[in-house]
């Protein structure tokens, strides 16, 4: 008779069950990103991507920030005058609206009223940013971001939490 080699059924159980506790050992020290941090995270992400795109076109590209939304624009000249126009770009999204239960404050500029008015924030060809801070919290004050930019890349997302 000859002998069977390979595993018992009670082994690959018992491998199973390490395999799986170590991997909740892992999961569970990832920390958890509030819907706060992301947006921050994509928002930082829009204002690399306006400082990129102004680097790249060799044009003004600028954001508009209101209370409940914000978009790129960029600077267009036509028949002698200069004025701003909504930044199409493909696939990636330049416009968007702030979460429902956040509050929205920028400083050192105001917000803007409309989208129409100019942009608070200015992205020069030579890859210089305007500086500000944009600050979302929540209404209970429980969650609260800041999107910070010193006038020049890396912008920085900073949370309270």
């Amino acid at each position: 008779m000859t002998k069977q080699r390979g595993f018992t059924l009670l082994e690959i159980i018992l491998a199973l069950v390490i395999f799986a506790s170590c991997a909740m050992m892992v999961v569970s020290t990832i920390p958890s990103r509030s819907g706060p941090d992301i947006f921050g995270q994509q928002f930082k992400s829009l204002v690399e991507y306006g400082s990129d795109r102004a680097v790249m076109d060799g044009n003004i590209i600028g954001l508009v920030i209101t209370p409940d939304e914000y978009q790129l624009v960029k600077l267009q000249e036509k028949n002698g005058a200069r004025h701003w126009a909504p930044l199409n770009a493909g696939r990636i999204e330049t416009r968007g609206v702030f979460p429902q239960e956040m509050h929205v404050s920028l400083s050192p500029q105001p917000l803007a009223a409309t989208l129409d008015a100019g942009p608070q924030i200015v992205f020069l060809p030579d890859g210089e940013i305007g500086r500000f801070t944009l600050m979302l919290q929540s209404f209970d004050k429980a969650q609260r971001f800041r999107v910070i930019s010193l006038g020049a890349a890396p912008v920085r997302v900073e949370s309270d939490e």
